[in-house]
């Protein structure tokens, strides 16, 4: 199947003026037969008394981690549990886990409210959730999950926290997660379960609880707390550039025997641009020693004249998703349907900032082109130190000579801690389509042959599309979910089965939304209903678009579609035919192919064929060539057969055009005389022209009984007779239009006037009948200046 094609789903503000609509463009119509992007779903969800940052699924319970609370939902979102984490009072003479609430009257006592850092679910030891906050130094929590009843998660929860022994006072494995952003990635391999951690870290952390910019830990068998390995199982941006190199972890994975961090930070250590970075190491290297750094850029070109491109680069990643291609897709980008593709929603940021602005790209990258690409730059040599750990100055920078090894996972020293200066780049997948939205989320399924991404926007927009290389795709999915940014948190789930879905959070609200799609009722036109994709279950019955579950009558189908007519232009047209007649509306030329076609279509006035003409005509447009009328007749019977079946309309008329009178019947020869031709049906047809002589007069408007022109010039004074022409017809006035002399001014009086305007003034001269009035009257205006006639 082909991805579903339409136009683009609503970022676009359409003007139509009556003016195109005169000249047969259609756009009312093709507005008409758009996507409803004001549609209202109703769809499961349930709204939190605090904002939400994490999500987790387990065993069909959802589990939410807001501010002060953790709530637990079934899978129609009810909730069935709410957990207390905060507020909590802290207290310097408190240490993490501790009960300060005998101290609450102390001065230097506080209380905090704790943000939801990290919901994690483990599965090893026992099945718990490990929920890090934003108070207590990040450190975090268990809660034992209980088979019987997934929903308590207050009946045993242990602090994993334990003091530091002497020694450690610049090293707290325990504190976990930043306040300012944190990123969680937990594995278990060889028995053991570790948590890589990417933080956000200022001048303001310091001993005793130190938090490390990028760190691996190992959860204890204890369950109490976590250990590092070695003291060099952590890496920590260099204390002076804290504050003025801040690093954004936004996104973490694990791929076969690596992990990756997605960042933002700046290009360099002093410049102010901002751009994104892939992090690479190895999973079993827990001292990080195969730590590389490289830049990943999502770029739009456009070719343009003279061979010249231009290329935009949407340089701040706001959300990214890892999941395996369907065969189409795989089959573009050569790949096997094994292989793993990081996606990721860029945007362009305001200018020496990391605040994004509404311009974003959707680009895709497979994690093996990843892998490849940090090889080909080794082997090239094109990297550098990493100065933001080491110092420009360092004699780690000054002196390195990078050396490859084979599996860049046996490293015996921090060879490979490096940073490559080339960046990878990618094409927006969907070429500019989403460049006046800011994207802040994506996920992505397989449905069949095809890939499909779910993109929300900072507006709460949800909208789902196609993904593809080869052919343009619009979203088949596009309604306002809430007033919320969309959060860059989503869970997918059962993304074979037919009851899947995925979870969004907006705000304080999460909401289950449908892999195959809310519901159809968004589609107006029927060739939008039969080309959406296959797995929405889409059809048309009775002028909508629903569910074959939802149809009331047996009119349901996904095969056929009838033309929809909305106007005829011109309405009416001359008996003599000739005239351009142009058909708007939508679900012209329909074939399930996705390919506009006419073999089939034919339109009927009055029982003739218009014959169509097919360079000019389209989904939306149909044009024809009026036939002579045998008579003239209103609202005649009308229609435009596609072989399956027809459209009927009666809004198109022939009439007989006639010109009754003409005023003035005289002017001079220099031309320039309004001239108002009476009659009856003077606006049918498409083209209208008038003529004095052999020469057009130069129309000023057009009504059903009146045209009004300004006469031509004429050499010689003379009678001439007036002429209508409406597309084929001609028509001829009965009386004519005389030219006389030009008028010559002899005399005004008087010669001045006051400055306040008022005074008559008479002009007197010669062949001033010409223009009707041998004598003219004129009242000086208010001008304050010479004034001549």
């Amino acid at each position: 199947m082909k991805p579903f094609t339409a136009y683009p789903s609503g970022f676009i503000i359409f003007l139509f003026a009556l003016l195109q609509r005169s000249h047969g463009q259609c756009k009312e119509a093709a507005k008409k037969s758009e996507m409803n992007l004001g549609v209202k779903y109703d769809l499961p969800n349930f709204i939190a008394e605090t904002p939400i940052q994490n999500v987790v699924l387990y065993k069909h319970h959802v589990y939410i981690g807001a501010v002060n609370k953790i709530y637990v939902l079934n899978e129609t979102l009810q909730n069935i549990s709410v957990y207390k984490t905060g507020p909590i009072l802290e207290n310097p003479d408190c240490a993490p886990c501790e009960d300060c609430r005998d101290r609450a009257n102390l001065s230097n006592s506080i209380w905090k409210d704790n943000v939801n850092m990290a919901l994690l679910l483990e599965t090893y030891y026992d099945d718990q959730l490990i929920s890090c906050g934003s108070v207590s130094e990040g450190i975090c929590h268990r809660h034992i999950i209980h088979p019987d009843n997934p929903a308590d998660i207050e009946s045993e929860v242990h602090c994993m926290y334990s003091p530091q022994v002497d020694g450690e006072a610049d090293n707290c494995p325990d504190c976990v997660v930043s306040a300012l952003g944190t990123k969680v990635l937990v594995t278990e391999k060889d028995r053991f379960v570790n948590f890589f951690v990417g933080n956000t870290v200022t001048s303001t952390f310091k001993p005793p609880h130190v938090l490390h910019s990028i760190s691996v830990r190992r959860l204890k068998e204890t369950q109490d707390g976590f250990e590092f390995l070695t003291d060099q199982s952590y890496i920590d941006i260099l204390p002076q550039f804290r504050d003025s190199y801040p690093i954004r972890y936004v996104h973490a994975f694990e791929n076969d025997h690596f992990v990756y961090f997605l960042t933002v930070q700046r290009e360099t250590l002093d410049s102010q641009s901002f751009h994104t970075r892939i992090i690479r190491f190895c999973t079993l290297d827990s001292e990080m020693r195969s730590y590389m750094e490289m830049p990943l850029e999502c770029i739009f070109t456009e070719k343009r004249r003279k061979r010249s491109i231009r290329k935009e680069v949407f340089n701040i990643l706001q959300a990214a998703y890892v999941s395996k291609p369907a065969a189409a897709l795989a089959h573009e980008m050569g790949l096997g349907l094994n292989d793993d593709i990081l996606y990721g929603v860029f945007a362009q940021s305001k200018p020496d900032s990391s605040e994004p602005t509404n311009r974003s790209a959707v680009c895709a990258v497979s994690v093996r082109t990843i892998n490849e690409f940090f090889n080909k730059i080794v082997d090239k040599q094109n990297m550098k130190c990493l100065q933001h750990f080491y110092g420009k100055e360092s004699k780690y920078c000054l002196n390195k000579a990078f050396s490859r090894n084979a599996s860049y996972c046996r490293a015996q020293d921090d060879e490979y801690r490096l940073e490559v200066t080339t960046p990878l780049q990618r094409v927006d997948l969907f070429m500019g389509q989403f460049n006046s939205v800011l994207l802040t989320s994506i996920s992505v399924f397989t449905e069949g042959n095809l890939t499909i991404a779910n993109l929300g926007t900072s507006e709460g927009r949800f909208m789902q599309i196609v993904v593809s290389r080869s052919e343009p795709t619009a979203p088949h999915v596009s309604f306002q979910l809430d007033s919320h940014p969309i959060s860059p948190q989503v869970v997918v789930k059962n993304s074979l089965a037919d009851d899947g879905y995925t979870l969004v959070v907006t705000g304080k609200k999460i909401t289950k939304i449908p892999l195959k799609g809310p519901g159809c009722h968004h589609f107006r036109s029927c060739s939008q209903c039969l080309l959406a994709p296959a797995f929405m279950q889409c059809g048309w019955c009775s002028q909508q678009c629903l569910r074959s579950s939802e149809c009331p009558s047996n009119t349901w189908t996904q095969d056929t579609c009838l033309p929809r007519v909305y106007e005829i232009l011109p309405s009416s047209a001359p008996i003599e035919g000739g005239t351009k007649l142009t058909l708007c509306g939508w679900d012209f030329g329909f074939s399930k192919s996705n390919r506009f076609e006419l073999k089939n279509t034919v339109v009927h006035i009055g029982g003739q064929i218009c014959p169509l003409e097919a360079k000019s005509s389209n989904r939306n447009r149909l044009e024809c060539t009026v036939p002579a009328a045998k008579s003239p007749g209103f609202n005649i019977s009308s229609s435009v057969s596609v072989g399956h079946g027809k459209t009927l309309f009666n809004t198109f008329s022939y009439v007989n055009p006639v010109i009754t009178s003409i005023s003035p019947t005289y002017g001079p020869k220099s031309g320039g005389t309004l001239l108002t031709v009476a009659g009856k049906y003077l606006n049918s047809g498409k083209s209208m022209r008038i003529f004095v002589g052999e020469q057009p007069c130069t129309l000023k408007s057009i009504s059903v009984s009146t045209v009004e022109c300004y006469t031509p010039a004429q050499q010689i004074p003379q009678e001439y007779r007036v002429r209508m022409e409406i597309d084929e017809a001609i028509r001829n006035t009965s009386s004519h239009f005389t030219y006389r002399e030009d008028p010559v001014v002899l005399k005004i009086h008087p010669a001045k006037s006051f400055l306040s305007g008022g005074s008559t003034i008479t002009v007197q001269g010669i062949n001033l009948n010409s223009v009707c009035f041998p004598q003219m009257v004129i009242t000086v205006p208010k001008l304050g200046m010479n004034f001549s006639v």
